[in-house]
């Protein structure tokens, strides 16, 4: 299947699909397709190194640590790499960990406190081979930043040489250029010709260093150049990132130059395999990606009450995470081998028993709480006003600490629920929603309660946009769109990673559109942002309100106001209010760059 020849690569790429594959525009209509049968063939020439020709081994029981920007952190939604390698090893029961951090870069990693550092990670997960993605970030630095790059990599190789993740011996380590910028042909964004100068440069430096080092190379930026010019609809969303069609053939070009041969084509059987590979990432990215870190092993961590603190309750959760993503990989061996078994978790560590801080009158320590209802005979109604009860969780069971609330052009009403706060507990079901409460016979009260959107991770706000919602599930802004008619969200794109979740209910909230159509949102202390858009890496620890753009991607922090800012808003002649949630103090600006932030 692949030949090589010194210094070329040839790749036969077979894409055979009998099911129909579907793109979103974001924001617009969509566009269908149907590969079926059907055979590409593809040429490149890679340059590659002697050692690069070599077949790469995995030994049996292998652990594989993915690593590095936001490629990396993107290839763990899609599962395709994985699911093509295990598909080759059917027998080896590789297990991966995907450590993928969007921002990251060769030497600056940025991590929320005491989340640990690489070599502490890859330890953790017992690395024998590691997989590195780097270069996007470093190539925005341009040709000036050549020298520094290339030192740092050579230092890095050299480092993770030195270390014995496995307890045993040094890993396997193979390096992976980033992919080419694709032109788009969007009026919003770059067509990618200055960012694949500085690509081109960064790539072949990649490949310097790991040849005078031997270490295996990959390139990717020539590879996704040529699936860019033959690709029949676009394989990234915004020129940089990879969607799930376009990670699928980039892991295709993986495979085939690690192992020198094609990777299977059995629809059914490949579909069941990534599926299992896909469960298990869930588990996984709980856990590596825990929300509310600042409680798990941040500065909140040490807080104790009865002799056991924030860090001892949490840190068991992590050991049940950790024991649920063991067990899902015997899922994905079974499924390897064209086999089904149900996953059992009987060997889960037992939860810690925890008692409240502040005891109520009630039975076990609970306290009297109002009813909705009852509630509104303590409010202080101005003279010309009405209040009455809309919907509850009396109403409807699924409407349990609701974050945010919204109405669409229909007159809707849709809210977001927060049960899991202030983190999923990975025993107990995944219940954080987007629900839609429609009053259909205008008596103000909610006839029903439909669950628009699931299986989200700690939602804290949301926003009506491009005929769908922009959703801020931390570490993920989200885009969620119905695009069938029946209420629920079958379109679910992650639009920007990199949001900080140490302390969830102080991450992005309070989420508006604003008069120039940006979506701006509050966040508060203890976080930090580190994102990629087409243009630079943006990363700030400040609390304030920043501004995204969902039509160029770009990311940018507006004006300061702190600790914890909890509310937005604009006016009906563009000043923006927002107000902090810890002082209770508000402040103004005017639309834009922060001019005129000022108290009130």
């Amino acid at each position: 299947m692949q030949r090589l020849i010194r210094d070329k690569l040839v790749i036969i790429l077979f894409f055979l699909f009998s099911r129909e594959c579907t793109f979103h525009r974001i924001g617009a209509s969509m566009s269908r397709f149907r590969i079926s049968s059907f055979a590409l063939f593809v040429s490149f020439a890679v340059s590659t190194g002697a050692f690069s020709a070599e077949k790469l081994v995995l030994a049996p029981n292998s652990n594989v640590a993915i690593i590095g920007n936001t490629t990396a952190d993107r290839m763990q939604h899609h599962g395709w790499l994985e699911t093509y390698i295990q598909a080759l090893h059917p027998d080896q029961k590789l297990a991966f960990r995907n450590l993928g951090f969007s921002g990251d870069e060769v030497v600056l990693r940025q991590r929320s406190d005491n989340f640990g550092n690489a070599d502490q990670w890859l330890t953790k997960v017992q690395a024998d081979v590691v997989f590195a993605f780097f270069g996007y970030n470093e190539s925005l630095k341009g040709e000036a930043g050549l020298p520094g790059f290339k030192s740092d990599l050579a230092a890095n190789i050299d480092a993770m040489r030195s270390q014995k993740y496995n307890g045993t011996s040094a890993p396997i380590l193979v390096y992976f250029s980033p992919i080419a910028h694709e032109n788009l042909n969007s009026p919003h964004l770059p067509n990618g010709e200055e960012s694949n100068k500085s690509l081109a440069l960064y790539t072949q430096a990649m490949a310097e260093v790991c040849q005078s080092k031997e270490v295996r190379f990959v390139d990717l930026y020539s590879s996704s150049a040529k699936l860019y010019k033959i690709a029949q609809q676009p394989l990234t969303m915004n020129g940089i990132h990879l969607l799930e069609h376009g990670n699928q053939a980039i892991a295709r070009v993986i495979v085939s130059e690690l192992f020198n041969t094609a990777v299977e084509t059995d629809g059914k059987y490949l579909k069941q395999l990534q599926e299992a590979v896909l469960e298990r990432n869930y588990y996984w990215f709980s856990r590596y990606r825990v929300v509310d870190g600042y409680n798990v092993y941040g500065g909140r961590s040490k807080l104790a009450w009865f002799n056991q603190s924030n860090a001892d309750v949490m840190k068991r959760e992590m050991e049940i995470f950790d024991v649920m993503t063991a067990n899902r990989d015997a899922a994905v061996w079974a499924a390897a081998n064209g086999k089904a078994i149900e996953v059992n978790d009987d060997n889960l560590p037992k939860e810690l028993e925890v008692k409240p801080n502040k005891q109520g009158p009630l039975e076990d320590g609970k306290f009297p709480y109002l009813g909705g209802v009852e509630a509104i005979s303590k409010f202080t109604v101005a003279e010309g006003m009405q209040v009455n009860l809309f919907a509850s969780e009396e109403m409807f069971p699924e409407l349990i600490n609701p974050v945010q609330m919204a109405v669409d052009t229909d007159g809707r009403l849709f809210a977001s629920v927060w049960p899991s706060y202030p983190h999923w507990n990975p025993t107990e079901p995944r219940l954080d929603r987007i629900v839609c409460l429609p009053d259909e016979d205008r008596d103000g009260l909610a006839d029903k309660c439909v669950v628009f959107a699931d299986k989200l991770n700690s939602i804290t706000g949301f926003e009506f946009w491009g005929g769908g919602m922009l959703v801020a599930a931390p570490p993920e802004i989200w885009f969620l769109k119905d695009t069938d008619g029946d209420d629920k969200a079958d379109v679910k794109i992650r639009m920007m990673q990199g949001l900080s979740s140490a302390d969830t209910h102080h991450s992005a909230n309070a989420l508006v559109i604003g008069p120039d159509g940006g979506l701006y949102y509050s966040r508060g202390i203890f976080n930090k942002v580190a994102t990629e858009t087409p243009t630079k890496t943006f990363r700030s620890g400040a609390s304030g309100v920043y501004r995204f753009d969902p039509r160029t991607f770009e990311l940018e922090f507006v004006f300061p106001i702190g600790p914890n800012p909890h509310g937005d808003v604009f006016d009906q002649w563009g000043f923006q209010f927002a107000n902090d949630g810890t002082s209770g103090t508000g402040s103004y600006v005017n639309i834009g760059k922060g001019i005129g932030n000022k108290q009130w």
